[in-house]
């Protein structure tokens, strides 16, 4: 755990209990500060002073802490951060904490709409391959000031949320991936959802590495900004090409062109199929090379990336029964997402559905054809239902993810894949997309007993 003394002997208001809040609890409790929490449910914590709703008059906080949840403006600013603005408490977030207290070592922060777990997870990997010491934490895994504070790297996803509420940047290392419609209601419209993204630029220094995808029209528009602004390193990256002074792909061959000179580094690996995580290597790739330089050896590369083994939840094997597949991709939350999953798999029985994002299907109806049947749950059902139905994708309302599973099991015939790829997000009825995804691969381990 990181400790932030920022507040010793001061009394700070966290508002949101979830995990990231706790983190912030803990963090300012180890460094002396009196710690109130103020959350909408219930919560139980004998160690800090709770309180549902209410105002900061009488208690009067040096500062307020956010949750990434917690709106700042849109749709409307929450109530309590209207208060603290109104009597001019700062308000903060995890990472502006961990950024106080975490100097002299190198911070590579990702984000974008999609990808951005997957990217994540293998700078994190690849560094601690090459023999350094990398710690990993924000929206992924565990939150930022619950890693250990003596790394050497730290390598953090960010989401929309959290870049909308910090207030200190600069980043050694931003690697922005990609742009699509998402969050919209919580960002006010797609400018500001941008404008978020945006974010992880703020501050630069003249030593700092922009990582930028150039598959993106929105992410065009951010890099032309920084380099009409004199930024010096902005390194474009893609799934599809070779930019040009970028890192890309020629004929299925990593390739590197920052210096101008297209060298070969390595092939694909076979476990990250795909544009978009093409895209993924070659961003993780422009970052590892920021932090090490000339010390990351083509060979440790290689030998990192085809090491790696993905994410639970992002086209994960759950099983084989009877020569059918069945795909855990629960981390498809929206239609961007699932359509990687539509692409790589043919035959397949698809279950999806849940709390229905902005985009709605995007761009799914061009591989319906691939779809042998649907079963649907969640509150899209009845919706998407309609769609498949008049596009000809025969289709059923399964409700449950437990029936749209058995009802999967009993369609599917060797060669198909039974595909849980929702594009939707998961809280209808599921705690997050991960518990959505273990209860689908239990869902299959018990069909797997059933067949011995």
């Amino acid at each position: 755990m990181i400790v932030s003394n920022l507040y010793k002997g001061g009394r700070v208001a966290v508002i949101g209990f979830g995990k990231t809040g706790r983190s912030v609890a803990d963090s300012l409790a180890a460094g002396g500060a009196e710690v109130l929490l103020y959350d909408d449910s219930e919560i139980c914590d004998e160690n800090y002073r709770r309180f549902l709703g209410g105002n900061f008059i009488d208690e009067k906080p040096d500062a307020v802490v956010v949750s990434p949840g917690i709106n700042l403006m849109w749709p409307k600013p929450h109530p309590l951060v209207k208060e603290a603005a109104r009597m001019r408490i700062p308000i903060l977030n995890d990472l502006d904490l961990f950024r106080l207290h975490v100097t002299g070592k190198i911070n590579v922060c990702i984000t974008g709409t999609n990808g951005k777990s997957t990217t994540t997870a293998l700078i994190h990997h690849l560094l601690n391959f090459a023999g350094r010491r990398a710690e990993i934490g924000g929206n992924f895994g565990a939150p930022i000031l619950s890693v250990a504070a003596d790394a050497d790297f730290f390598v953090a996803e960010l989401s929309s949320y959290q870049l909308e509420s910090c207030n200190i940047f600069g980043f050694d290392v931003g690697v922005l991936l990609n742009i699509t419609p998402d969050h919209l209601t919580r960002h006010g419209g797609i400018e500001g959802y941008i404008a978020a993204k945006q974010r992880i630029f703020a501050d630069f220094g003249e030593k700092s590495v922009a990582v930028i995808g150039a598959d993106c029209d929105y992410c065009l528009r951010i890099r032309e900004f920084l380099e009409r602004a004199g930024h010096p390193r902005v390194i474009p990256i893609s799934g599809r090409f070779v930019p040009e002074f970028g890192v890309g792909w020629e004929k299925n061959r990593l390739t590197d062109d920052r210096e101008g000179l297209r060298r070969i580094v390595c092939e694909s690996n076979p476990r990250l199929d795909g544009d978009h995580n093409r895209q993924n290597i070659a961003a993780a790739y422009a970052a590892c090379f920021a932090c090490l330089g000339n010390d990351l050896a083509d060979e440790s590369f290689r030998g990192g990336l085809f090491s790696f083994r993905g994410l639970e939840h992002r086209q994960e094997i759950a099983s084989e029964i009877n020569g059918v597949l069945y795909v855990n991709d629960s981390k498809a939350t929206n239609a961007d997402s699932a359509e990687e999953a539509l692409k790589r798999f043919g035959s397949i029985i698809w279950i999806s559905g849940g709390r229905p994002k902005e985009d709605g299907m995007g761009n799914l109806p061009k591989y319906f054809d691939k779809i042998k049947s649907a079963f649907l749950i969640g509150e899209a059902a009845e919706e998407w239902s309609a769609l498949l139905t008049q596009r000809g994708v025969k289709n059923e309302i399964s409700e449950t993810l437990e029936r749209a599973t058995a009802r999967a099991r009993e369609t599917a015939i060797a060669g198909d894949v039974v595909l849980l790829s929702p594009a939707c997000a998961s809280f209808d009825q599921f705690k997050d997309f991960e518990d959505r995804g273990r209860q689908f691969k239990n869902l299959v381990f018990r069909l797997k007993e059933k067949t011995k």
